[in-house]
């Protein structure tokens, strides 16, 4: 522990302008914080969102939240998951997407269109309906909005974070399914016998999530 340094070597040490190195009694007129910087900004920052593992997703007017029939971005918003909602998604997104047919499994039309944006791809039928829509996610953000599962999960999350949202083995290793729910009328092919299921498919690279698929199901080959 150091020494109590003298009150006179302080006065003396104050007198030739070390008094930042000496410890001493604060002038009652004058304020003691001035080694705390201060900081003055002068651009709002734009807040970021990093994907993680939480119980439910943040509402918030930059976070687009996809779930397995359609997306909010807003408390109260949402997003179909159709070709009728294009508006609505470039003025969520502040941006309109690409759009090209998607050809069918094999060959000619599928009556399906791709609605892409960096790093999102949404795909609706051609009648404006949502039956048969699909989402994939390959990217953290899209268009500046951080991208996330109704459980705050997106790409670049972790193994470890999406199964602490509940996420549940799929096929192999390389797959976790989130929000499972059974689909009527369907016969799983993983589960002969069960109804078929559909989910949010989270593709893993080793341990971190590379691609969002959403609805994935157990009961197509396609």
């Amino acid at each position: 522990m150091r020494r109590t340094i003298p009150l006179l070597t302080i006065a003396v040490a104050a007198a030739l302008g070390l008094s930042a190195c000496v410890p001493q009694p604060a002038p009652e007129s004058t304020r003691t914080d001035a080694a705390t910087p201060t900081f003055t900004p002068t651009v709002k920052p734009t807040a970021t969102v990093s994907p993680s593992a939480k119980a439910s997703a943040p509402a918030s007017d930059a976070v687009l939240i996809v779930q397995l029939d359609s997306a909010s971005i807003a408390a109260g918003s949402t997003l179909e998951y159709s070709l009728a909602a294009v508006d609505a998604w470039t003025a969520a997104l502040g941006i309109a997407p690409t759009r090209s047919a998607v050809e069918g499994p094999y060959g000619g039309d599928s009556e399906l269109t791709a609605l892409e944006w960096p790093g999102f791809t949404l795909t609706v039928p051609n009648d404006g309906s949502t039956r048969g829509a699909s989402v994939r996610v390959s990217s953290p953000t899209v268009a500046g909005h951080p991208v996330v599962t109704s459980g705050g999960i997106g790409v670049g999350s972790t193994r470890a974070e999406a199964v602490a949202a509940g996420a549940t083995e799929g096929f192999d290793s390389t797959e976790l399914r989130l929000d499972t729910r059974d689909a009527p009328g369907t016969q799983s092919l993983q589960r002969p016998g069960e109804v078929g299921r559909q989910y949010v498919m989270l593709v893993l690279d080793g341990d971190s999530i590379v691609q969002i698929i959403l609805p994935a199901n157990d009961y197509s080959d396609i």
